[in-house]
């Protein structure tokens, strides 16, 4: 017997610690406004940030890094972002996109703000080296965006039948199925 959509759709995640609007650091190619913007339809406000006693490491085999702890505390910090302003939509198509090979947990950016960040779980897959933004969005970034809006449209809603949050619909924009205000 077939399962509904309804049933094969991940439950609800709970709101972050944060509440909604948590902050959510990124390092590898969710740095980038167009991939974000092919999974969950809209680019966030973004700011520079930096985690201490971690790094970015190139993958085994990966075009993507994954955040791994720095061996000497005292080097570089990872360079990022923080995206803000997420709702849980938005971290449930993240969490589905980063999948089972990472974990979200929270860090203490070089500022002090507490954030949540996709932490990468198979350190014997990070080499010693650091991940390479600009070697990425050189060769890789505009293939990268059309296999992640390709990833988008075969997946199901994350959490179910969102509330349109839409008051004045003549003002609203589609997003996935779901109406957004226009700002």
């Amino acid at each position: 017997m077939s399962r509904s959509a309804a049933e094969r759709r991940p439950p609800v995640p709970p709101v972050p610690a944060g509440g909604p609007g948590a902050l959510l650091f990124v390092y590898g190619t969710l740095m980038f406004p167009e991939v974000v913007s092919a999974l969950i339809g809209r680019v966030p406000p973004m700011e520079s940030a930096a985690a201490p006693g971690w790094r970015a490491a190139r993958l085994r085999d990966r075009l993507y890094p994954g955040l791994v702890r720095r061996v000497e505390a005292d080097e570089a910090p990872a360079a990022g972002r923080v995206i803000v302003g997420l709702d849980p939509w938005d971290r449930a198509v993240f969490d589905a996109f980063e999948g089972s090979a990472y974990e979200a947990a929270p860090l203490v950016l070089a500022d002090g703000r507490q954030a949540d960040a996709y932490c990468w779980l198979d350190a014997a897959e990070a080499t010693d080296e650091d991940w390479d933004a600009h070697t990425f969005a050189d060769g890789h970034l505009g293939d990268y965006v059309l296999r992640c809006a390709a990833w988008r449209a075969r997946l199901p809603d994350p959490v179910g039948a969102e509330p349109d949050r839409c008051a004045e619909p003549d003002r609203c924009e589609p997003r996935f199925g779901v109406s957004r205000p226009v700002p």
